[in-house]
């Protein structure tokens, strides 16, 4: 048996940052306005795996329990690990090997490097981190860090011979997580819990390094309907949620797949609300079935709204397409969260104007970033070829304030300015709709007065100061 430490490690000097859960690691220096934290379901899965396997697990989640690093350190050094395994991402890849190389002084434990960083890099992994990087795992690592735990691979690059049949993936091990600490702020209500029906994704876009860690294969892979609702069930007993949120890549890719999963919830009468992620192109059949399920609200990537940029992305959709299903939700009572990418390929500051006047006009909610060109996508590729990014700092590639791409005809100064503007009307829209509400609701079931004061008090007056800067800016 074998003592298996599984971290989100710290993210040192940010007052928030997200990594594990997250398809895009960020960070922020702003104080949080309501605590956003998507939960880690393949450390969660791996965590389950390695139980079943008869091993001894803990999971030390530094960033959803805003650890120190000496509380970091000291609860991994009293847990005499054998091995450790974290997520590496991109932006956060330098800090991460800090901290993978401290744990080695401190602890002598093998450490496995997974996620998306070193998926798409393992050779350059490896070779920057010698003596700290011993293994260095390619995709999903649910069953090979069970393999190696039990010394059935060799040190180094490590990847998966097949495709894991989902259907064989455990139930997360969530009674190893402080489960209060993760919070879908989309959702209506707190306390939510995450699940996920599905992994992958079947589009082509660019941009995207979601199908790096799904084994590098362009397909949803879905689990079957009666399991997937049988642990939604048994979480609604233990955890007893007043929402649930799917955080799968794409919900609805697999259209016959999506109406199956959608029934046996109709069938079974489980009346609980749930939101999703999704993609802009469904029928609206399905949309109406959602409503009937009683789906509240999902988040879709819209990205940009001219259709040229989309067909450069291979987005498969239309601004023709995003205008039906908007209006159809709106008709339906389906709240949307829209995700805004501005800086693409084929964006012209006209073009990102554009999109940004339609985010204030549609969605219930929506957010703003900058293209990263992460690493094992084809924007990477594309970034490296026509030289526009002018040197490589893995910091800056959160896409929240830092903009890498620099086009000719696209200053990185004015996609930067744009990108405040766009985020800082976030702000106003949540006002004008009185979206609100519901945050204020949601911080003061989660923190009480306290979070509420600290609300009103700490992130107040910056918001205030970013409502006015959009205005001026207007």
């Amino acid at each position: 048996m074998a003592n298996i430490l599984i971290c989100d490690l710290p993210w040192k000097g940010k007052k928030y940052a997200g990594r594990t859960g997250m398809r895009w690691a960020h960070t922020s220096n702003k104080e949080p306005v309501v605590s956003f934290r998507p939960f880690p379901f393949y450390l969660a899965t791996t965590a389950a795996v390695l139980e079943n396997g008869g091993h001894r697990v803990m999971i030390l989640d530094a960033l959803a329990e805003r650890l120190d690093d000496e509380t970091f350190f000291k609860r991994a050094v009293d847990f005499q690990p054998d091995f450790i395994l974290a997520e590496v991402h991109t932006p956060s890849y330098n800090n991460d090997r800090f901290y993978f190389a401290e744990l080695k002084k401190a602890t002598g434990a093998k450490n496995i490097f997974v996620g998306p960083h070193p998926t798409a890099m393992p050779e350059q992994v490896i070779k920057e981190n010698p003596g700290v990087a011993d293994f260095v795992v390619i995709s999903e690592y649910d069953f090979l860090a069970l393999d190696i735990a039990e010394g059935r691979v060799g040190e180094g690059i490590v990847k998966q011979h097949e495709v894991t049949d989902i259907n064989k993936i455990p139930w997360p091990a969530r009674h190893l997580f402080k489960m209060n600490l993760y919070n879908e702020v989309f959702c209506r209500e707190y306390p939510n819990i995450q699940l996920m029906g599905s992994r992958g994704c079947p589009f082509m876009c660019t941009y995207c390094n979601v199908f790096t860690m799904n084994n590098f294969t362009r397909k949803q892979r879905t689990r079957e309907p009666k399991d997937i609702w049988d642990e939604a069930e048994f979480v609604v007993a233990k955890h007893k949620p007043k929402e649930l949120y799917f955080d799968d890549d794409i919900i609805n890719a697999t259209p016959k797949w999506f109406d199956a999963f959608l029934q046996e919830k109709i069938d079974r009468g489980i009346d609980i609300p749930f939101t999703c992620m999704g993609h802009v192109n469904i029928s609206e059949q399905l949309l109406e079935k959602m409503k009937q399920a009683n789906c509240v609200g999902w988040k879709l990537g819209i990205e940009s709204t001219d259709d040229n940029v989309l067909r450069t992305l291979r987005k498969g959709t239309n601004h023709a397409i995003q205008m039906r299903t908007l209006g159809k939700c709106k008709e339906l009572g389906i709240k949307c969260h829209l995700n805004f990418c501005i800086g693409l390929p084929g964006d012209t500051e006209e073009t990102v104007k554009k999109t940004l006047e339609f985010a204030e006009s549609w969605g219930d909610h929506y957010q703003v970033s900058i293209a990263a060109p992460l690493p094992g996508t084809e924007l990477f590729e594309a970034a490296l070829k026509n030289s526009w990014i002018q040197e490589i700092n893995w910091d800056e590639f959160d896409g929240m304030e830092d903009a890498i791409i620099q086009y000719p005809h696209l200053p990185i100064d004015t996609l930067k300015k744009l990108a405040m503007r766009g985020q800082s009307n976030t702000y106003k829209k949540t006002l004008l709709t009185g979206e609100w509400k519901k945050y204020v609701k949601m911080i003061y079931n989660e923190r009480g007065v306290t979070g509420v004061a600290k609300l009103v008090f700490i992130r107040g007056p910056g918001i205030t100061k970013e409502i006015l800067f959009s205005r001026s800016a207007d």
